[in-house]
């Protein structure tokens, strides 16, 4: 089902979710929707996350992150819990960010790995951009293609906000291939 078909199905049905839901509710409401095999389920718990305020967000929380990171991943909801649920997660809580992000680097699922790529994403001049570049040096090697495009993506969108630096480290890592592709796409060379 197309979004245009789906949301205005899914703004009737958040309607009727109560108002009085616990923080207890709404995380079983997100996992059971995430056991469905249908990838439309997943869409609607992840426009519900988006919903949630930054005061709804809790420590806890990430455990069903990794869960919904782990589970039916693919691409676009990886991309999208990543720099949205991920990155307001450790804006929120940024003395998780090293336990985080240590664990998941060298994780052998990958899609762990690349969240830790582009949890950022949306940071802008908050992005630090020396962990940026620690991962990138990591993964630089890495011949999967979503790390490659991963690592150009998170350098496009930070070179939005300092491209000098971008330019300057695209050219002294020596990142090859796509990830150089995509991180130089809207630089002069």
């Amino acid at each position: 089902m197309k979004k245009p078909t789906r949301a205005p199905l899914q703004k009737s049905w958040f309607s009727t979710i109560p108002k009085n839901f616990t923080p207890e509710n709404k995380r079983d409401l997100i996992f059971e929707l995430w056991q469905k095999e249908q990838r439309e389920f997943h869409y609607v718990a992840m426009d519900y996350i988006a919903k949630w305020k930054d005061t709804e967000l809790m420590i806890d929380d990430l455990s069903l992150l990794e869960f919904l990171l782990t589970n039916h991943s693919w691409w676009d909801s990886v991309d999208t819990l990543a720099s949205n649920f991920l990155g307001r997660y450790l804006r929120l809580f940024p003395n998780q960010r090293d336990t985080v992000i240590n664990s998941w680097r060298k994780s052998q699922n990958m899609w762990l790995r690349r969240s830790c790529l582009i949890f950022q994403l949306r940071y802008r001049s908050a992005t630090n951009f020396t962990l940026l570049k620690g991962l990138i040096l990591e993964s630089k090697q890495d011949k999967e293609f979503f790390i490659q495009k991963a690592i150009g993506w998170s350098l496009r969108e930070y070179a939005k906000t300092n491209p000098t630096s971008v330019k300057a480290f695209v050219h002294e890592s020596g990142i090859q291939g796509l990830a150089k592709r995509e991180a130089l796409k809207y630089l002069s060379d």
